[in-house]
């Protein structure tokens, strides 16, 4: 029997989270963060792990909590992602296997910049670091890289 697991990821900014909460309540299923998933296995935040180890031991531990997600008799799951989980080929190929859904195609490049620059919590170094036209100039380049990868999903 197919595991009903819906993945919910998308560009930096958008409501990734809202959304998967609202798709978990409209389907009565568990709502399960990848984030908080990792940070209660490891006991690091996000911003901690890929500032003492990287974004590549960021993404070794998505791919590890996904197969473990997928392994697990858990069911009628809509499981939050980071922006940057599909870069992972191996974890893309397990989110293959369900439901993805991407969130933010539909916002301006303005609205998605708004909203990541007012979250504290990123793992993205370039939005805590230096001045305030740097920081735009660096989301703005890597909201083009996000249309293009997305444009091919």
């Amino acid at each position: 029997m197919k595991k009903n697991l819906i993945f919910v990821t998308g560009f930096l900014g958008a409501p990734i989270e809202e959304t998967a909460r609202q798709i978990a309540d409209d389907k009565g299923y568990d709502f399960l963060s990848l984030d908080d998933e990792i940070v209660k296995e490891d006991g690091r935040s996000i911003l901690r792990i890929c500032m003492m180890m990287g974004e590549h031991e960021y993404r070794n531990k998505e791919y590890e909590m996904l197969q473990k997600i997928a392994d697990s008799d858990r069911n009628n799951l809509v499981i939050c992602c980071s922006d940057g989980v599909l870069h992972d080929d191996m974890s893309q190929s397990i989110i293959n296997e369900h439901t993805l859904i991407v969130v933010g195609r539909d916002m301006s490049c303005n609205q998605l910049w708004q909203n990541a620059s007012e979250s504290e919590s990123s793992y993205h170094a370039f939005l805590h670091f230096g001045t305030e036209k740097e920081r735009r100039e660096a989301f703005n380049s890597f909201y083009e890289r996000q249309c293009e990868f997305y444009s091919n999903i």
